[in-house]
């Protein structure tokens, strides 16, 4: 049989348990051992979420599939945007990914997952050093909520472009808007309101990577910009995101809790979006929905049309 990785790869391999509905780690080779700084013999039998950041052991939580689903341990984890993993020194580290499917037997079926850390993944991290400091530069502040205001989004959005037409960093940009504002407006009024939009984009900001980008739109409206992503792997993060929030109602001063639900327009950053502005495109396609943006999940493609979605 062909091998899929070679000899001198770090490999960690794990095992998803149907039965017990379980991710362990099963084995780490020497090479991994070396590079992560971490042993088999202390995370053999161990879930695999003890040396993963916390988004990405949420991401297995929520998505895998232990009954004869399509979404495995493989599949999963080959969506996730920018793996890393915690090593012995207690820091998070990114690594270029490849899962194998390897042998399975009776309801385990393991997988090796194949880390490599290249000079190519350094110069990713050097170009998204550039993208940061330039965010930084030209960021300005909207004076209502704190957050990156609209212009400073546009900007962000327009340099990301630039470097994913270079094939440096591919990125993806979504609207995330506030189901049934008015009605809110009405009954808790502006001040209350400026703090549900800080609520809702604390639980981004909390969610994702310090390099993704979140910023007011609108009075209803936060961006969020995902850095370094597979169009897959933004629908999974903004769709975790529209359940979290919903997850986490805003709690007002007399302690009472109001229930928030969410809808995202995205799409991937660069194509014939950029022909009217990839944040204007997601923009007329949401306020083209209309009453029935209501906790819904859409994409739009590079025609500038509506495409896919999730309730």
């Amino acid at each position: 049989m062909m091998l899929s990785h070679r000899g001198s790869d770090a490999v960690i391999t794990v095992c998803q348990n149907n039965t017990d509905k379980s991710i362990e780690i099963s084995d780490i080779n020497k090479q991994a051992e070396e590079m992560l700084g971490l042993t088999s013999k202390k995370f053999k039998g161990k879930s695999l979420g003890k040396i993963l950041p916390k988004r990405i052991s949420e991401m297995l939580e929520e998505y895998v599939e232990f009954e004869d689903g399509a979404n495995d341990v493989g599949s999963v984890l080959g969506r996730v945007q920018s793996f890393s993993v915690i090593g012995g020194d207690g820091k998070e580290t990114s690594y270029r990914l490849k899962v194998v499917r390897a042998d399975s037997k009776d309801d385990m079926v393991f997988f090796k997952l194949v880390l490599h850390d290249k000079m190519g993944l350094r110069k990713n991290e050097a170009v998204r050093k550039v993208i940061q400091d330039n965010f930084k530069g030209h960021e300005s502040l909207d004076p209502d909520t704190g957050l990156p205001d609209k212009h400073s989004l546009n900007k962000d959005i327009e340099l990301m472009d630039y470097y994913n037409n270079k094939g440096d960093v591919k990125s993806s940009f979504a609207i995330i808007q506030i189901d049934h504002y008015d009605e809110l407006f009405a009954q808790y009024g502006r001040t209350v309101c400026h703090t549900i939009i800080k609520h809702a984009a604390n639980i981004c900001r909390q969610s994702l990577r310090p390099d993704d980008v979140v910023g007011s739109v609108s009075s209803k409206r936060v961006g969020v910009l995902l850095m370094d992503t597979t169009t897959e792997a933004a629908r999974m993060t903004f769709n975790r995101l529209r359940w979290q929030i919903a997850a986490n109602p805003y709690v007002l001063q007399d302690k009472t809790s109001v229930g928030l639900s969410v809808s995202i327009m995205f799409c991937r950053v660069g194509g014939r979006n950029n022909d009217k502005g990839v944040m204007e495109s997601c923009i007329e396609a949401m306020d083209a929905m209309g009453a029935n943006a209501v906790n819904v999940l859409n994409e739009v493609d590079e025609t500038g049309k509506k495409r896919t979605s999730a309730e």
